[in-house]
This record gives C-alpha cells, sequence and structure tokens, in this order.
C-alpha cells in the first residue's frame, strides 16, 4: 500500500482506566519508528493521555508524570457529592492535569485533538474540539455511577466509551487517512481465565486448547459456542448412562456410579463452579466494552492491542507494567506492519 508523504496520521486511543496507562508505551514506540499524528482522538483513559501528548508532552515526559503520582490518593473518593450524581466530583483528577496543562484550549494543543464523551440524556456520542481542555477530558473520564456528569452546552456528559470506545471514526471525520487504533480492554475470556484469579470454569478448557493449537496468534477468542455444544453433548452421554443404569441390576448399577464418580469428579466440580455476583457484573461491563471496542476498530489500519489482562480496571500502582505492555505490543506489531515504515516517512 503506497502512501503520499503529507498523509494526514490519526490516533485513537481507547478508554480502560489504569489499563490505558499502557497508552503511554505505544506512543513511545510511535516515536522511536519516528512517526508522528496530525489527529488524535481519544475516550476516557485515551482522552487524558492524548490530551497529555496534543498538549506537547513527549511519551517520556507522560512517562515520567504517572510514575511519580500518588495514584491511591488520586482516585480515593474524597469529595463526594450531594445529591449523588457520582460517588466523586473528581476535583483532584482536575487539579493534576491543571497542574500540567494549565488553562490550555483546543485551539492551543500542538495537534488536532478530539474528546470523546456520551450524553446521558440521549444517549448519543458527543466529540468535543473547542472550548477549556481540562473540563472536556473530564467529561470524558466520567465513569456513570463513580464520577458525576460534567454540564457543557446544556448537556450532560459522560463516558465517551460507552458509545465508541476506540474513537477511530472520530479521526476519520476530522481528516485522518491512515488511522492507528489502540485497543486496551482485555478479550473477556482473558479476564475469566487468568490463572492468577484462581479460579477455574469448564469453558476456560477449551480456550487454553485454542491457544495450544497456535501459539502464533496475538489473541485466541473464547469458543463460547463450542462449549455450548460440548455440554449438549455431555448432557447426552449422562443421560443415555441413566437410561442404561435403569436397566442394570441394582448392585451392577452401584458399581458402574462408582466408576462414573471417579472418572467424571473432577469434571462435575468444574461444571458447578458459578461465577460471583462481582464476576457477573463487571464481566457484563467488559464484554459490552469490548464489542464496541472491536467495532470500532474494524476501519483501522493498524490495530495495537497490549496484553494488559493481569491489570485491574484501577490498578494504576501497575503503571509501569502497563507501559511496558504498550510498548511491547506497539513494537510487534509495527514490527510486521510495512504500513509502519511508510508512515515514518510521511
Amino acid at each position: 500500500m503506497s502512501v503520499d508523504n503529507g498523509t494526514k496520521i490519526g490516533y485513537a486511543l481507547g478508554g480502560g482506566a489504569a489499563r490505558g496507562l499502557s497508552h503511554i508505551g505505544v506512543l513511545k514506540v510511535l516515536e522511536e519508528y519516528k512517526i508522528s499524528p496530525d489527529i488524535i482522538a481519544g475516550t476516557s483513559m485515551g482522552a487524558v493521555i492524548g490530551a497529555l501528548y496534543a498538549g506537547g508532552l513527549k511519551a517520556s515526559d507522560i512517562e515520567h508524570l504517572v510514575l511519580q503520582v500518588s495514584w491511591k490518593r488520586l482516585v480515593l473518593p474524597t469529595d463526594i457529592m450531594l445529591p449523588l450524581g457520582g460517588l466523586t466530583q473528581g476535583k483532584r483528577v482536575i487539579s493534576l492535569l491543571k497542574s500540567i496543562l494549565g488553562d490550555l484550549r483546543f485551539s492551543q494543543l500542538k495537534y488536532d485533538f478530539a474528546c470523546v464523551t456520551t450524553d446521558i440524556i440521549n444517549g448519543e456520542q458527543v466529540v468535543l474540539r473547542d472550548g477549556s481542555l481540562i473540563d472536556a477530558v473530564r467529561a470524558s473520564i466520567s465513569i456513570p455511577g463513580i464520577f458525576a456528569p460534567v454540564m457543557i452546552d446544556e448537556k450532560y456528559l459522560v463516558d465517551g466509551g460507552l458509545v465508541n470506545e476506540v474513537p477511530v471514526s472520530v479521526c476519520r471525520v476530522i481528516g485522518a487517512e491512515y488511522v492507528i487504533g489502540v485497543n486496551v480492554l482485555p478479550e473477556p475470556s482473558k479476564i475469566m481465565c487468568n490463572p492468577k484469579k484462581g479460579r477455574h470454569y469448564p469453558a476456560c478448557e477449551l480456550i487454553r486448547l485454542g491457544e495450544n493449537r497456535d501459539k502464533n496468534k496475538l489473541t485466541v477468542v473464547s469458543n463460547l459456542h463450542g462449549y455450548s455444544l460440548r455440554s449438549r453433548l455431555d448432557n447426552i452421554e449422562h443421560n443415555m448412562e441413566a437410561i442404561l443404569l435403569d436397566h442394570q441390576p441394582k448392585k451392577q448399577r452401584k458399581t458402574l456410579k462408582s466408576a462414573d464418580s471417579l472418572r467424571m469428579g473432577k469434571a462435575k466440580r468444574l461444571q458447578v463452579k458459578v461465577p460471583s455476583l462481582i464476576d457477573v457484573l463487571t464481566q457484563s461491563l467488559i464484554i459490552a466494552e469490548y464489542r464496541v471496542a472491536m467495532d470500532n476498530l474494524k476501519d483501522a489500519d493498524i490495530v495495537i492491542s497490549p496484553q494488559v489482562e493481569d491489570i485491574g480496571f484501577w490498578q494504576f500502582t501497575k503503571a509501569a507494567q502497563a507501559i511496558a505492555a504498550g510498548e511491547k505490543a506497539a513494537r510487534y506489531v509495527l514490527q510486521q506492519s510495512k504500513l509502519a515504515s511508510v508512515l515514518s516517512q510521511s
């Protein structure tokens, strides 16, 4: 694919709370490849990192900042709102951003920047490209129920991830001809089947089988449909055994049941494993967000997805790990992409 000099390059930085710090590592590697954006669009944490970068900071500068921040103090909901529009107004986050960016407005940024938010009243996407940068970022990170909505132009705005998790389309609308999309949301299966959680579910076995078949794949999709079929086959087998047992003498039936228990004991324990309430609620959000992100990325020219499943939503203290994951993923993708070498010359 040929690219003429002067091609407009867009960075679409997705949301993901602490996992979003991996954007910094991605930006570091893009700088190494001498790729520079003309347009940046960010959602939630992608909006935070995007705003800092569009404001003129290098990736290494942003890295230094986040590694010095006292995250535990920053994210504690000390400024609780009454009546509750959210747990916190996010004053500490605003103070931090102001200490770095001052009172910058969009017109003063180094790169064309767009901040993606959601109108909580009508559910529509609202893209902010002028006015106060701090207010826009504050709106984009307003996770419903955690941060109170921000009123801008008579609209109550919250986290943009509800409608556009990785804003590739926004980069396109603004004028980007080639877009690098950065997704920091792990596949849902990698969250639930993470060995570090100390839990295990039957479907995880099929996922691991898929990984063993092709270890060179960057991602492995959970074969939930396959597991559904396997479950049905297991049920058929179980029902057939029950029918046969009914026709066996009592003594022989007892012997067969004992042998079956020894053979299937472990599998039966796995089958009764049920996700906890917290798992169900958090996984429901992850599934919805991940599906939005995958749809958003269909129109990206390059997709970078750091492996950040070991980093929890609020684990900002794992900033160094997140940044390293971003570097690793970006370096791998750019080494494989012929387009990257062309973009670096544009």
